[in-house]
């Protein structure tokens, strides 16, 4: 069975900004340069985000996640997600800060997304509702059999997250196919998420252990 039908959901969609000018030409010769804010910055293989105090290293043998690659995983897990749960509206395009991968299946993503204008919950109240969203959408997948856990108060540093895992089998053999750890906190009124995706134990190791190890002063 091909893990094709492995899908990026509202929480895992992935994008790489690392935005820096933008020159608009005007009528005649005129060049109009607007500077655009950086989401972060990749120094000695240090990503260092600009929107709140996090760092991350990436590991040896990842490569930062191409441009072409996450527009596509993006657009699939809009699509996905839209297409299971029709009454719920999902943002396509949260702002992204690094993805990086060993391979299409073993690999991190996390955005940064602003809560202006959204109905303010709890931080618990946003797991239930991931939970439901991702099984919904799960659910409809026929070639795929999932199970689907949950813990809250994760303590990373001085932030407080959520996580939910999900596992992926084959439903003719239950052979496993995909893990997707995802974890989600608040963050100056943003929703910070990260997801893990991996098919070994060592790849989800080492991507847990660069995560967690990321918020260490």
């Amino acid at each position: 069975m091909k893990i094709r039908f492995i899908i990026t959901l509202l929480l895992a969609s992935i994008n790489i900004i690392f935005s820096q000018e933008k020159t608009v030409k005007l009528n005649g010769n005129e060049i109009l340069t607007i500077n655009v804010p950086e989401n972060g910055r990749v120094e000695n293989r240090i990503y260092k985000c600009n929107l709140f105090d996090w760092k991350i290293t990436i590991p040896d043998n990842y490569s930062i996640t191409d441009q072409k690659r996450t527009e596509e995983l993006e657009k699939k897990g809009y699509e996905a997600t839209k297409k299971a749960n029709p009454n719920i509206k999902v943002n396509p395009h949260p702002t992204q800060l690094i993805g990086f991968e060993k391979d299409k299946y073993n690999y991190f993503k996390s955005s940064f997304e602003s809560l202006d204008g959204t109905k303010k919950v709890t931080l618990e109240e946003h797991k239930k509702f991931s939970e439901q969203l991702l099984s919904e959408t799960y659910s409809k997948i026929k070639e795929l059999k999932f199970e689907l856990s949950s813990s809250s108060d994760v303590k990373l540093g001085k932030y407080i997250f959520y996580k939910i895992q999900i596992r992926l089998y084959n439903p003719q053999n239950d052979k496993l196919l995909l893990t997707q750890e995802l974890y989600n906190t608040f963050i100056d009124n943003h929703l910070f998420s990260v997801s893990i995706n991996y098919t070994n134990e060592q790849d989800g190791m080492l991507l847990n252990y660069t995560f967690k190890k990321s918020f260490e002063k």
